[in-house]
Formats: C-alpha cells, sequence, structure tokens
C-alpha cells in the first residue's frame, strides 16, 4: 500500500466515532501501548522486583504530571514456558498518541527527575540491568473502540483474545461487538463472571498481513470464569434476547478467532490507587 494511502488510512481509523457509541466511551479517544517482554532464565524475580521499584516511581511520575491514565504490569500466565513468546507485559494508556509514539521525554530524564540527586553511573546500572533481566519482544498502540468502565477497580486477571476481521468486515465486527455483545457482557457482569470488558484497534505497527488487527480484554478476579463464563444464563435475562447459536454464528462470519492470552495483574498505576 502507498504511504500516502496508508497514512489516510491510519487518519480515518484515528477520527473515527462509531455511530451510537455511547456506551462507557471516554470524552476523548483513548490509546493503548503494549509492550511485550522475554525474560531470561532464572531472572523474573529480580526483574518483577525491579520493576515495582524503580520502575514503578518512574512511571507514577508521570501519572501525576497527567501524561498518561495509567500503567499495568502483568505477567503471562498463559501460555507459559520458554517457547512462549513473551512472559510480561506493560500496558500504558493515554489520550496522548504522539507520545506513545516518540516519548519526547527519555527514560533517562525520568529516572533523573523521579529519583533526584542520582548519577548518570546509577541510571546506566538501572538500565543495564533491564537489559540483563528481559529483552523486548514487540511493541503496538491500540485504540479503545467500545467497553471499560473506568470507575471499575482492577482486576486481578485478564484474558486476551486477539482477533482478525474477514476482508470488509472490520466495521460489520467492531458493530456486532459494540451493539450486541457489549450489552451480554454488562449482564454478565452482574452475574459476577466479569469484572469488564473492552475491544481495542491495532494502530500501529500497520501491516496487511498481521495476524490480528483487534483484540477484546475480558477482565475477571476468579479464574473459574475461563471455563464458567456465564453466557447462556446472561441471554436467558435480557429481554428480548435472541438464540445464542445464531447469534454466535454471525459474529463468526465477520471474524476469526486468532489465539487468546491470560495475564494476572502485577503492578499498577492509576486513579484506583495513585491521586
Amino acid at each position: 500500500m502507498p504511504r500516502r494511502i496508508w497514512m489516510l488510512v491510519l487518519l480515518s481509523m484515528l477520527l473515527y466515532i462509531p455511530s451510537g457509541y455511547t456506551q462507557s466511551a471516554p470524552a476523548q479517544p483513548v490509546y493503548i501501548a503494549v509492550t511485550f517482554y522475554k525474560v531470561k532464565p532464572g531472572k523474573a524475580e529480580a526483574y518483577t522486583s525491579l520493576v515495582k521499584t524503580n520502575a514503578h516511581k518512574i512511571v507514577e511520575g508521570q501519572f501525576r504530571e497527567k501524561n498518561i491514565l495509567g500503567w499495568y504490569f502483568y505477567e503471562v500466565i498463559m501460555p507459559a514456558g520458554d517457547q512462549a513468546p513473551y512472559d510480561y507485559v506493560s500496558v500504558i494508556t493515554s489520550r496522548n498518541f504522539g507520545d506513545l509514539v516518540d516519548n519526547p521525554v527519555t527514560m533517562k530524564e525520568m529516572y533523573a527527575k523521579t529519583f533526584a540527586g542520582s548519577s548518570p553511573q546509577q541510571f546506566q546500572q538501572y538500565s543495564n540491568q533491564l537489559n540483563d533481566y528481559r529483552s523486548v519482544v514487540k511493541r503496538e498502540i491500540y485504540l479503545h473502540r467500545a467497553g471499560i468502565n473506568e470507575k471499575t477497580p482492577v482486576s486481578r486477571y485478564v484474558e486476551i483474545d486477539y482477533m482478525k476481521p474477514f476482508p470488509g468486515k472490520a466495521e460489520e465486527y467492531v458493530r456486532m461487538e459494540r451493539d450486541v455483545y457489549y450489552p451480554i457482557h454488562l449482564e454478565r457482569m452482574k452475574l459476577g463472571a466479569l469484572t469488564d470488558w473492552g475491544l481495542y484497534q491495532r494502530l500501529l505497527p500497520y501491516s496487511e498481513t498481521a495476524e490480528s488487527d483487534f483484540v477484546t480484554a475480558n477482565f475477571f478476579n476468579n479464574p473459574r470464569s475461563i471455563i464458567d463464563p456465564k453466557y447462556e444464563e446472561a441471554f436467558n435475562n435480557m429481554p428480548n434476547n435472541v438464540d445464542f447459536i445464531r447469534l454466535s454464528s454471525q459474529i463468526d462470519q465477520t471474524r476469526k478467532l486468532v489465539r487468546s492470552d491470560v495475564w494476572k495483574l502485577v503492578d499498577f498505576i492509576d486513579a484506583n490507587n495513585t491521586k
């Protein structure tokens, strides 16, 4: 795809606001930067300890200055093992798309501001430790499209479903998730199967052949929700409900579920725990 056309496509995605999109929609677009890490053998405990101390304080400063909306650090518990592509995930939410693409403040500057009086050698030691403990696998930026109640307390677990719409079906898929499935997820929340739910569209890196273009996030506190999602009970509780099999087949005609992850919360910073 020529660069000019690609830029027009990206701009249209950034400015797009679906009609009728009022359910828990943010006042301004919210963007999500997701960084995936692979921890080196035997370094997991030291890495998480470093994140909870140094990285936590650095990100807390960004939150207090209102540069970000939140930061969430997860351990990937499924898939797991040496063959898993990544072990930890860092998620930053913000309304500033530009800063997520290219933050004008360097990590070295943020470290010096956070740890007043620290020397360049101390920052270098911190940087060396990070590089010794883990490697960056990839980084992606998403646009929030539906769901998410900002007042909901942070959940212990999240199941990430990677979705690939069929050619020409992307907006139909978004409508199905937003207008049909989101009300069902709200009912599942009442039943205790979920604490929250969200739909996100991947913006960067752009690729026509990407494995997935969207993800859905199912938040919960009890792992049993994975095997007892309470879809049928939710349908039965809804007025004018529709046949579950028919509805499932409709959304299956718009996208393919590529794969799923399960993440466990390790640390976070947002309005729930930081003022």
